[in-house]
């Protein structure tokens, strides 16, 4: 576990150890730290990351840690909304990344999701065949990575409530609202408020999926 917070990291692993007593953790509060504990410990197949971190750049590090250690999964636990270093994250090697703000439920289904190794693929970046449809994300992976706030949007979202009547229910201003809209589009990588809603019902926000 990758995480420069001492307060965050101390209260991460007690949560784990809770969530998953089974597991081994290794804390440490820097990249390099880390790198030179992958190197001495050839049991580590999992890591959980901040994104930002003082010595090394999520994107690099992340790059190094699957260089290191080609079948590694990897969680990012980070603070930001940002969707780009949500895509960076992932393009980087990176197998989910999750807000901080997410509950120990989220945690846990996280974490379950890194336990599984990496399916063989027979073509380069698991590209699909021509003419062959490719599978849509799971659902409550991308869920998982929008924050509380950005959930509260959504399930209003879900009820057709307009931007201004979602203002005044969460007690934000319409700029804000249209600001988590954006998120969730991004990060729920859809075109619309329509989209955006079977997703989320797929995903069972708003009971079980369908």
């Amino acid at each position: 576990m990758i995480e420069d917070h001492a307060m965050f990291r101390e209260g991460l692993m007690m949560t784990i150890g809770h969530l998953a007593p089974s597991l081994n953790i290794f804390p440490v509060s820097s990249g390099n730290e880390a790198l030179a504990v992958l190197e001495s410990r050839t049991d580590i197949n999992r890591v959980i990351m901040d994104f930002y971190l003082p010595d090394v750049g999520g994107t690099a590090l992340l790059k190094r840690l699957r260089q290191a250690r080609p079948g590694l999964r990897i969680l990012v636990l980070s603070a930001s909304e940002d969707p780009q270093d949500r895509e960076r994250a992932l393009s980087a090697g990176a197998r989910l990344f999750v807000h901080k703000s997410a509950d120990s439920r989220t945690l846990l289904s996280a974490l379950e999701q890194i336990r599984m190794p990496d399916l063989p693929c027979a073509r380069p970046c698991c590209a699909p065949a021509a003419g062959e449809r490719s599978e849509r994300p799971d659902e409550l992976a991308l869920l998982s990575q929008l924050t509380p706030r950005q959930m509260d949007v959504l399930r209003l979202m879900c009820d057709g409530i307009r931007n201004r009547e979602i203002s005044a229910q969460l007690g934000v201003t319409e700029k804000t609202v249209k600001a988590h809209i954006s998120v969730i589009l991004a990060t729920l990588n859809v075109p619309n408020r329509t989209q955006a809603t079977m997703v989320a019902r797929r995903g069972g926000l708003l009971g079980k999926p369908q």
